[in-house]
């Protein structure tokens, strides 16, 4: 045999520890009264060949021998956690560290891969805007100037709503009867209410309450009107715009970008009265005559009910500008605004750019459309930033130039940075265990 293998005698098991039976002559025997209560049915083992077994310590003597209950993530990792008297009281701390390492790295690590493809659009020119900051979250030839056909009533509506009282009556003109385009029905000489006019402007697309609107003027009767339209379009940012018509038709150098209705939109939502009646199904109406009437709203984006948190605002067709709409819609807390002019699809291009619109965050560097409002005067921590501190984060005192190297590396990668904290994670939950093997 080899030199740690040797014959053991046969042991005689007894509840006070193993005995050897082959003791000299004259070594007390056990007591006769001992009890045998739990002895096993083969107390005498005969004597085996086999090897020496190494000693355990002292300090994990009469320590079970079987496999530790508790988890079964570390049953399977024996080389990390062994079953000592310390560690398993807390073994399932690492493998709480290890699963929840493993949850944040499965769900950031995938969402670095992804991002939000660009709409697919089939409008010759189009944008979508963030309407809390105007930061352009998508655009195609947002500047350039064409025709925008009825969109231009929105002008006309913030216009004639910001200098005529609610309650003012204003006489149609002869030229508002003989419009072209979209007619209401009015008649030279009927006496209307602004708050009617504005109802049929906004809803019905009428080109003769529009022209009412604008030759009830004081000061140049529709000519003044359309100087007033160019001087609010100024006033709200535009820089792309120039006015010819209080209707939309193709008139010689009407033109306007998306970009431009795109800061008009977000204008007239900020009006309440213009945004109930945009953003309304229908409206009662009542004629001169007294014959009372209900308007459904010509936005199939809005009248339909197809999409929820729909605003309003616009459409518009001619022949030449073909079909164009200003939309506006309100999810979680966000408010976009979108434009397409000149498209054959406008509403499907609309729901492509607010699908597109709502996954992304506006840029650090995006570009800013039009003038936002002041904020109400408060006290000083009360009162907002401007739009572009907003969307980078200089709020305040002025950091260093390290931190904000830093905060705009963040803010322009939060993905990455998502990523970045679940492989943390992961390296955490090993050091973990690698902590309580030693």
């Amino acid at each position: 045999m080899g030199e740690l293998d040797e014959v053991v005698p046969p042991l005689t098991i007894s509840p006070q520890g193993p005995v050897e039976t082959g003791r000299r002559a004259g070594d007390p025997g056990p007591s006769q009264s001992e009890p045998r209560a739990g002895r096993r049915a083969c107390d005498e083992l005969p004597a085996v060949t086999r090897r020496r077994r190494p000693s355990l310590p002292a300090a994990v003597r009469g320590l079970p021998l079987g496999p530790p209950s508790g988890s079964r993530v570390l049953h399977s990792f024996l080389w990390f956690v062994q079953p000592t008297g310390v560690r398993s009281r807390q073994r399932w701390l690492p493998s709480l560290v290890l699963a929840l390492g493993l949850a944040l790295g499965w769900t950031a690590t995938p969402a670095a891969a992804v991002a939000p493809t660009a709409p697919r659009v089939e409008a010759r020119t189009a944008v979508v805007m963030d309407a809390a900051t105007g930061a352009v979250l998508w655009q195609r030839q947002a500047h350039r100037p064409v025709l925008i056909a009825s969109t231009t009533k929105i002008l006309t509506a913030i216009v004639a709503s910001d200098n005529y009282s609610a309650q003012k009556v204003l006489r149609v003109p002869e030229a508002a009867e003989r419009v072209d385009g979209t007619r209401f029905g009015y008649r030279a000489g009927w006496l209307i209410r602004r708050d009617q006019l504005l109802t049929t402007l906004l809803l019905v697309s009428a080109n003769d309450a529009a022209e009412t609107l604008a030759a009830a003027w004081p000061d140049g009767g529709r000519a003044g009107f359309i100087q007033a339209m160019q001087a609010k379009a100024a006033e709200l940012g535009c820089t792309d715009s120039t006015w010819r018509d209080p209707s939309g038709l193709d008139a010689p150098g009407h033109r306007a970008s998306a970009a431009d209705l795109a800061v008009l939109g977000r204008a007239l939502l900020e009006r309440p009265v213009l945004a109930k009646l945009v953003g309304s199904k229908a409206a009662p109406y009542t004629w001169p005559s007294g014959r009372k009437t209900v308007l459904g709203n010509h936005n199939h984006f809005v009248g339909w009910g197809r999409d929820p948190g729909a605003l309003g605002v616009k459409t518009g067709y001619t022949t030449k500008a073909g079909s164009t709409i200003v939309a506006a819609q309100r999810r979680n807390g966000r408010t976009l605004v979108a434009v397409v002019l000149g498209s054959k699809v406008m509403y499907d291009d609309v729901r492509a750019l607010f699908g597109y619109g709502f996954k992304v965050r506006p840029k650090v560097d995006a570009e800013l459309l039009g003038q936002l409002p002041d904020p109400p005067q408060a006290a000083p921590d009360a009162t907002l930033p401007p739009a572009a501190d907003r969307i980078t984060g200089r709020v305040g005192a002025s950091p260093s130039p390290l931190v904000e190297r830093l905060s705009l590396r963040i803010l322009a990668a939060p993905v990455p940075m998502a990523a970045l904290g679940g492989v943390a994670c992961l390296l955490l939950g090993a050091l973990a265990l690698v902590w309580r093997r030693r």
